[in-house]
């Protein structure tokens, strides 16, 4: 087989995530897939990483790859999926291109003005971010303009959210009990009530995998901890503990997580502010945690692969 190149004209266009969901489509079908990046941008080291860690990953390197390297890359058998830095089309050689377009419209984005630039290196077209109400009419879209599209990928929550790793940074939060839950992904991040409720009920019902809560409501801290809660964040009433210092949080509460093993993030924010930092990492961080991984090969199972491989053994 031979090996193709997934492009994107932005960043943070969804192209790792359309990378690991097609090597995962393609390997569930019988082929060996290798996963390549190209150097180019300050993502690409934490992505050749991740793909270096990846089970159905047949080419297991850790390092980006320079783009005139990359015919060397791939070689034998193997499908090789090369990611190219935003913007990178022209690098690779004469790879086939699979082009990769937000569709946040409903529209078919720049697709058809790419097709033009690249020519019969263009093979098709995966959308991503597509609202799920405007699923056909974006797959209409394509088929009057000509352009094959591999697979239409709907907005999505898991995809879009932050990593516990992600959210300590911008909260400038103290962690404890975090050792190895750092990719982990939180999609469902609730606010915990000012009441005197204990609220385990209100936990439960809402199934979150973190709870924002004040650090003077240690009832609601342990409510959250006792429904099962996956982390809690806890946010500053006052003047925060500063850095080093110890997070003003209870020791029976502490001692509670350290049962369950339970992550909590101390952030000398308050509950606003910790907020706002929150709402601006959602669809601006890294593809990175196992939730993600096997969230992309679900998004991605309805692929076109047949006419794809067909389209590379040409």
């Amino acid at each position: 087989m031979s090996g193709l190149l997934l492009h994107a004209e932005k960043p943070l266009s969804g192209k790792t995530a359309a990378a690991v969901g097609l090597a995962q489509q393609l390997q569930r079908r019988g082929h060996t897939v290798g996963l390549v990046r190209l150097v180019g941008d300050e993502g690409a080291a934490a992505d050749a990483r991740l793909f270096a860690s990846l089970p159905f990953n047949g080419g297991r390197r850790s390092e980006p790859v320079p783009a005139d390297a990359a015919a060397g890359a791939v070689t034998g058998s193997t499908v090789y999926l090369v990611e190219a830095p935003a913007g990178g089309a022209d690098v690779a050689g004469k790879l086939p291109v699979v082009l990769v377009v937000p569709c946040r419209d409903g529209g078919s984005g720049d697709a058809g003005g790419r097709r033009q630039v690249l020519g019969d290196r263009l093979l098709g077209v995966i959308a991503t971010f597509v609202p799920r109400r405007r699923l056909d009419a974006v797959r209409e879209t394509f088929v009057k303009d000509g352009v094959r599209l591999i697979s239409a990928v709907t907005e999505d929550r898991t995809l879009a959210a932050p990593t516990l790793g992600d959210v300590a940074a911008a909260l400038d939060a103290q962690a404890l009990l975090v050792n190895g839950h750092e990719n982990d992904v939180l999609d469902r991040v609730y606010i915990s009530s000012i009441s005197a409720d204990p609220s385990q009920g209100y936990f439960a019902r809402l199934n979150p995998n973190a709870v924002i809560v004040r650090q003077d409501k240690p009832d609601l801290q342990l409510a959250a901890l006792n429904a099962g809660a996956p982390c809690l964040i806890v946010t500053a009433t006052g003047v925060g503990a500063g850095r080093g210092a110890r997070p003003p949080i209870l020791s029976y509460v502490v001692q509670r997580a350290e049962e369950d093993e339970i992550p909590i993030l101390y952030t000398p924010l308050n509950t606003i502010d910790a907020v706002g930092r929150l709402e601006d990492l959602y669809g601006r961080t890294r593809f990175v945690g196992a939730a993600k991984v096997q969230r992309a090969a679900e998004l991605l199972k309805d692929a076109d692969i047949e006419s794809l491989v067909a389209a590379l053994a040409k």
